[in-house]
């Protein structure tokens, strides 16, 4: 493992236009951006955990319907994990080295309405790769043998230049030991170690954990920088999607990410 990718999903100020909900018993769901053109699922034949997808745009009061198409990506809670990535945000993973045996931390913007909470940037799930195929071809051949229907690979994929999607490894690996936890998952409940805004501060300014973050030499590959390096406080600016760590030269924010999901996936 030598990247950790905290990469961005599910409704935002643009595409949703409010946050994911936290109920009220601490779940929590990464509601998928909308899809203007015709893709696997509509909101309302989504199912997280026995919640509808109409469900979830109740509570949020979300301004799409239940009938409108949605980009459900990535697939966490079936038994294969894939995420699909296309255009100038797959560059950037490929040219900053993203390959098998790295991991993907899903984060999006969280709310619990029930008890009019914080608005919160919140991890939600995880990824550890097991393959790249790039090309729409390979793709919905992949699709195809596995039954699997994807955004990615589903009717016209024009739209997605430099199409590309990642395939979950069974089970966690790091330097060939192989652990319990699966490959793929969305994490069970809330919880504030999976809180990545500052405590009473705006959602994109962070606060990562001293114990495993302090001393990070060289940690952010792209466009996150140390607000203060000793805090351990980042403020990032713009919509982003994915935020590129390199854990080779900075492993105890690999026992960081590693530990989360035994813990909580």
């Amino acid at each position: 493992m030598k990247r950790i990718i905290l990469s961005r999903k599910g409704f935002d100020s643009k595409a949703g236009g409010t946050a994911s909900p936290i109920f009220s018993n601490g779940k929590l769901f990464s509601i998928p951006i909308p899809q203007a053109s015709p893709s696997p699922k509509k909101y309302k034949d989504l199912d997280f955990d026995g919640i509808t997808g109409t469900q979830l745009l109740k509570e949020v009061s979300a301004k799409v319907s239940p009938n409108d198409y949605c980009h459900n990506d990535p697939l966490l809670n079936e038994s294969i994990g894939i995420f699909g990535q296309a255009g100038s945000a797959q560059t950037e993973l490929k040219n900053r080295g993203v390959g098998p045996g790295d991991l993907f931390l899903f984060f999006g913007w969280f709310k619990n309405f029930s008890n009019n909470g914080n608005d919160i940037h919140h991890l939600f799930g995880w990824l550890q790769i097991e393959k790249i195929l790039e090309g729409t071809s390979k793709i919905k051949k992949y699709l195809k043998e596995k039954n699997i229907e994807h955004p990615h690979g589903y009717g016209d994929t024009s739209r997605f230049t430099n199409n590309a999607i990642y395939v979950a490894k069974n089970n966690l690996e790091v330097l060939g030991q192989k652990f319990k936890a699966k490959g793929h998952g969305l994490f069970k409940q809330t919880h504030q170690k999976l809180v990545l805004t500052e405590e009473n501060r705006s959602r994109s300014r962070w606060k990562l954990p001293s114990r495993y973050f302090k001393n990070s030499d060289s940690l952010f590959l792209n466009r996150m920088k140390w607000q203060n390096k000793n805090a351990c406080t980042i403020f990032y600016k713009g919509f982003g999607q994915e935020f590129i760590l390199d854990v080779e030269t900075n492993p105890s924010v690999k026992k960081w990410a590693l530990g989360i999901i035994k813990k909580h996936g």
